[in-house]
């Protein structure tokens, strides 16, 4: 009996078998049905495994990350989906975590007839199932974009917000995840190029296809590193910012410490029960005590400015 979780949509000779759910009964159906190795089908649970792609006797297993966007946490997280190439099947297992798989999969089964060119190109389809995974990358790449500008802006008019700090930590963890995801899609793919004409006919068409995932992955890891740049540069602003105003601060505690020192000073001057003390015992000697103090201040204050400390 065929698990719950598999889903096969057959295209002429070819299947494509679409696992929405890792579960141990459906990795090992399948392992049993295509004689797939065991230590490929223990690569295709739950944790997620690095990027690769092994070509095996009678198939291609590839894994594949892909960025995905948790509106409720806010953050990217890094999504495995999992190839199994033979002549006669195109084997996908996931988590049902990329929307755009299952619709995709959804629409072809669908089409009926205008799907059936995929079963004289089984190439064509592999491209194809890659890029509508690929494509998933570029409304991310739009939003990353608008939150580091939104930030730059925030950060430019009122630096002084704390909160500035846990969004920029926010953003490059993400850019981190989505680098982690897309960086190594490119050489993957180029190994199935090499690897695939043993499985299946590499036609005209499907290079053409595979040459423009080629290019569009490259288009991402480009704005990457752009990106990464912007993030560091929105960094460098703020710390800047912070490190004039911390500067400001000290430099007027400072200024007033030395105000207050000097007065403290001239004060503990006429404690001293000396018998010659000035001013002291002499009429209006607070008020003279005071008015000396006050134009001793007035007189700090106005040198500071002068040498524009204030």
């Amino acid at each position: 009996m065929v698990p719950p979780a598999i889903h096969t949509l057959k295209i002429g000779r070819l299947q494509w078998i679409n696992v929405s759910d890792p579960e141990e009964t459906a990795l090992e159906y399948l392992r049993k049905k295509f004689r797939l190795n065991a230590s490929d089908i223990a690569d295709c649970h739950p944790e997620l495994q690095r990027p690769k792609v092994i070509a095996r006797p009678n198939y291609l297993f590839g894994i594949f990350l892909f960025p995905v966007f948790n509106p409720s946490s806010r953050i990217i997280e890094q999504k495995e989906v999992d190839f199994f190439l033979t002549k006669s099947a195109i084997i996908t297992i996931h988590d049902n975590q990329i929307p755009d798989l299952g619709a995709f999969f959804e629409a072809l089964a669908r089409r009926g007839e205008s799907a059936r060119a995929f079963s004289r190109d089984g190439a064509a389809l592999i491209a194809q199932i890659l890029d509508e995974l690929i494509d998933t990358s570029f409304p991310l790449l739009q939003k990353l974009s608008l939150d580091i500008d939104t930030l730059r802006g925030q950060v430019l008019h009122n630096h002084s917000n704390p909160r500035f700090v846990t969004d920029i930590l926010h953003l490059k963890n993400n850019l981190v995840a989505f680098r982690k995801a897309a960086q190594p899609t490119e050489g993957l793919l180029n190994r199935i190029i090499s690897a695939l004409p043993r499985h299946h006919d590499l036609s005209r068409e499907a290079r053409i296809a595979f040459d423009r995932l080629i290019d569009h992955t490259h288009e991402i890891n480009e704005h990457l590193e752009i990106y990464r740049d912007a993030i560091e540069a929105v960094e460098d602003t703020h710390s800047t910012m912070i490190s004039f105003r911390l500067n400001d601060i000290v430099r007027v505690l400072t200024v007033f410490s030395v105000i207050l020192l000097s007065l403290t000073f001239f004060s503990n001057l006429f404690i001293i029960e000396a018998v010659d003390t000035p001013i002291i015992g002499r009429p209006f000697d607070w008020w003279a005590l005071l008015g000396i103090m006050t134009l001793s201040t007035l007189a700090a204050i106005g040198i500071f400015k002068k040498k524009k400390w204030l």
